[in-house]
């Protein structure tokens, strides 16, 4: 890495995930997690939407993380073009079931598991759906039938629907609104003001060892107005932006830095 000896970092500030007690925590993130929890913990659903790049898969693995395996049964799936059947069948795999040879005998199957968990082991079960803007209708009509509202008014499993915001346009469907209807949580996860950019940067110069400003004035100002203050623009623009200061062999990142690391992002 050649600006992380020149700064004094011990590890490159912007190209690995964070472990779980170095997450930066502001006061919308924090809200958001507690929104999960309370999802979890009532096994409601909800929804999370935010562009590429906005936290989405950092709050789903806090969340995994902080989730007791002997209370809680979480379920990933992420492969969303797939058919009804298909999805059917990848949940089942996820359940330790042998798919059968129709949906329907499989989906009942799934139902059953689901029950057993939670009435005999005692366990909620947590199904997160990543990538769910890309779900096919007829697989969204699955969500009410697999949580079975109309039986239990508590409900038999936590459910997650994590996507890009034309998952809230594809759920304003009217063949979608016995779905809609039971969406007790939705959050949209948006950039991060000014200020909170300029704190993020210091938490990750900081994780990574150096606590020192980096970043002139102006120059955060033009990485603010680059990334729009979306996680992982911040991370792009400030490891090339550091890398070009590096190269120029000067100890502070400049506006001009910032420029150029932008327009080679761009290509």
């Amino acid at each position: 890495m050649i600006y992380r000896a020149f700064f004094g970092f011990t590890h490159s500030p912007f190209q690995r995930p964070l472990s779980k007690d170095q997450l930066f925590r502001p006061p919308g993130l924090e809200e958001l997690h507690s929104r999960l929890r309370y999802l979890v913990d009532t096994r409601a659903l909800g929804i999370l939407t935010g562009e590429p790049g906005s936290g989405k898969s950092t709050a789903l693995r806090r969340l995994r993380d902080e989730l007791h395996p002997d209370q809680v049964r979480a379920l990933y799936l992420h492969d969303t073009l797939v058919n009804a059947a298909d999805f059917c069948r990848q949940l089942a795999l996820q359940l330790g079931l042998e798919p059968q040879w129709s949906r329907a005998m499989t989906f009942r199957l799934i139902q059953q598991e689901i029950q057993r968990l939670v009435q005999e082991r005692h366990l909620t079960v947590l199904l997160v759906v990543d990538e769910a803007h890309h779900l096919r209708p007829d697989v969204l009509a699955l969500f009410p039938l697999l949580a079975n509202f109309d039986w239990d008014s508590t409900g038999r499993l936590a459910l997650l629907l994590a996507g890009q915001s034309g998952l809230r346009q594809r759920l304003q469907m009217a063949h979608l609104e016995a779905l809609a209807q039971r969406i007790t949580i939705r959050f949209a996860l948006r950039g991060f003001d000014r200020d909170t950019t300029e704190k993020y940067l210091e938490h990750r110069l900081k994780v990574a060892g150096v606590d020192r400003p980096l970043f002139t004035d102006s120059a955060l100002e033009a990485l603010y107005d680059a990334s729009q203050g979306v996680m992982r623009r911040i991370d792009t623009l400030a490891h090339q932006a550091l890398a070009v200061a590096a190269t120029s062999r000067t100890q502070r990142v400049e506006p001009e830095h910032v420029l150029k690391a932008a327009e080679e992002v761009r290509g």
